[in-house]
């Protein structure tokens, strides 16, 4: 199986999904991870919070530690826009990967450009069958609209492999708190797993996704 992982910026895919990705490797599936920008980053002070250099070494090293393979597109970090332009830059990866299930940013994010490639995978992959939106999470934005939890991957024995795959992502590590920001996303995922839990066992931890469209073989 082929699966194909969109974010705006280093970091997203790893922080919603990465427990799903190492996971699929693991299985044997094949992953791609798509970042959509740079993702070098200077705030409104004009304060440097991570350079070009920072954010394609720590993204190299957070797909390596996951088992995916990695393309960087080109667009702006803050930026990114919801048209022709990204629309045909997706269109164009997924006719050549063909992937089976596409993972993108859920569309009702307040964080402007995980809005925008959320919309931007749902016009691209419209011929594909299978398109799971992940769960947003800090430092995504908070949003007026609830998120539903929809799908769940048990990622009990791949949390481990998560963590360190954000933990390649130093600056933004340092940036958002360090093992506070790492415990939260933790905690995260430890809720989805007691939501996920059976009469047989407990899920330890979980990532959840929402459904924009799902092929389901018998």
């Amino acid at each position: 199986m082929k699966i194909v992982a969109v974010g705006a910026h280093s970091d997203d895919i790893e922080i919603s999904c990465g427990g799903t990705i190492a996971k699929a490797v693991k299985s044997g599936h094949e992953v791609l991870m798509v970042v959509m920008t740079t993702s070098e980053y200077t705030n409104y002070t004009g304060r440097v919070l991570r350079t070009f250099d920072e954010a394609e070494r720590e993204g190299k090293k957070a797909a390596e530690t996951l088992g995916a393979k990695l393309i960087t597109l080109n667009f702006s970090t803050k930026d990114i826009p919801y048209n022709s332009e990204s629309v045909e830059a997706l269109d164009k990866i997924f006719n050549e990967f063909q992937p089976d299930i596409i993972l993108t940013h859920w569309p009702h994010d307040t964080h402007q450009a995980h809005r925008n490639v959320a919309l931007a995978s749902i016009s691209g992959g419209r011929h594909f069958n299978t398109i799971l939106m992940y769960e947003p999470m800090m430092p995504s934005g908070r949003s007026y609209e609830g998120f539903r939890a929809q799908v769940y991957v048990d990622i009990s024995e791949f949390n481990k492999i998560k963590m360190e795959a954000l933990k390649a992502h130093k600056s933004q590590y340092k940036k958002y708190g360090g093992d506070f920001w790492l415990g939260a996303v933790e905690a995260r995922a430890r809720l989805r797993g007691f939501e996920m839990r059976d009469e047989i066992g407990q899920c330890k931890f979980a990532e959840c996704y929402e459904v924009m469209r799902l092929k389901l073989s018998l």
